[in-house]
C-alpha cells in the first residue's frame, strides 16, 4: 500500500525552479517519491505553487509546469471546503501564538489531520517544529 504525503509549497517550488540553491536537494528524491507514493496537497498549495510559478518564471514555462503539476498520476488535491475551513480555523486559533502557525500552514495542518495522513515534506521550519509536536514525520530535503 502506497504512503500519503502531503508537500508543502516550498518543496515543489524547489523542484520546479532549477534556478534555487535547493533544486539540486529535492529533484531526485521527489520525482522517487512522485513514482512510489500517494502525493497530497490541498488547493492552497496548488494556487501558491501556481502564484511562485507565475511570478518568477515566463508565461510559457510557468503554464507548462503549472500544467504537468495539476496532472499529475499519483497526485489527490484535496477540496478547501467549509469543513476544512472551518478545522483550520481551529488550528490556527489554537497555535498562532503559542506555534507562530500561519493560515496557510492552518490549511495543511487541516487536511493532514482530515485525511489522517502522517508524513509531510516541508523546509518550513515553524510548521516542522508543531507538526513534530502533533506526531507527524517531517521529511526535509535540504541539509
Amino acid at each position: 500500500m502506497k504512503k500519503m504525503i502531503f508537500i508543502d509549497t516550498n518543496i515543489w517550488c524547489y523542484y520546479f525552479d532549477a534556478r534555487l540553491p535547493e533544486h539540486e536537494y529535492v529533484i531526485e528524491p521527489l520525482r522517487n517519491t512522485l513514482k512510489s507514493e500517494e502525493i497530497i496537497v490541498n488547493t492552497v498549495i496548488v494556487m501558491e505553487v501556481a502564484h511562485y510559478l507565475t511570478r518568477n518564471l515566463d508565461e510559457k514555462e510557468a503554464k507548462e509546469k503549472i500544467e504537468s503539476f495539476i496532472n499529475l498520476r499519483n497526485m489527490k488535491i484535496v477540496d478547501f471546503d467549509k469543513a476544512l475551513v472551518t478545522l483550520a480555523l481551529e488550528l490556527l486559533t489554537r497555535y498562532a501564538k503559542s506555534n507562530r502557525l500561519g493560515g496557510r500552514d492552518s490549511t495543511i495542518l487541516a487536511s493532514l489531520d482530515r485525511l489522517k495522513i502522517k508524513t509531510l515534506f516541508t523546509h518550513d521550519q515553524n510548521l516542522k517544529d508543531l507538526a513534530q509536536k502533533l506526531d507527524i514525520e517531517i521529511i526535509d530535503l535540504i541539509p
